[in-house]
């Protein structure tokens, strides 16, 4: 199937935007382990883009910490830019920015093409650190893991001429 997404990114990238997303992380914490998810992004094949502040871990508080944590105020985006894919790995290569921070990364990849529709589902680690993000520790005993993990699920509506 990657290797259908290589021969779409191949001719010049289809005309298609992002229609339906589920973004999540899983978090380990010293107090309990939590989740973040959001359904709100926007993009294209060539890059996705989302809001700190439309991810919720189903507690203000904790919502509020984190926004403090990635500065959200300066730093309001996580985005995704696709570099290729590799057929070869069943990956995708790309940056990742996140917290004013770029980096190259590589994740495996599952898509799904179908007429209309094209579907992206990918699971991957994020260290914090590399973004220049401390892990946020709560009065020295709530603590929060370094690495979150990330489960993104995509749907892309194609438009314009098949």
């Amino acid at each position: 199937m990657l290797a259908l997404l290589t021969v779409v990114l191949a001719q010049a990238i289809p005309a298609a935007r992002l229609a339906r997303a589920e973004i999540t992380f899983d978090a380990r914490a010293t107090v309990a382990d939590f989740q973040g998810r959001t359904t709100v992004a926007t993009g294209t094949l060539e890059w996705v883009e989302v809001r700190w502040r439309d991810i919720d871990t189903k507690n203000g508080t904790r919502n509020r910490h984190m926004l403090k944590t990635v500065d959200e105020e300066h730093f309001p985006v996580i985005r995704f830019d696709v570099l290729g894919a590799r057929p070869e790995a069943d990956s995708i290569a790309g940056t990742l920015t996140l917290h004013g921070v770029t980096r190259p990364v590589v994740w495996p990849l599952a898509v799904q093409i179908d007429a209309d529709t094209i579907t992206v589902a990918a699971d991957f680690p994020v260290d914090m650190r590399e973004y220049g993000i401390k892990p946020p520790v709560r009065f020295l005993i709530a603590r929060m893991g370094a690495v979150v993990v990330v489960h993104v699920r995509l749907v892309f509506v194609r438009e314009g001429p098949q």
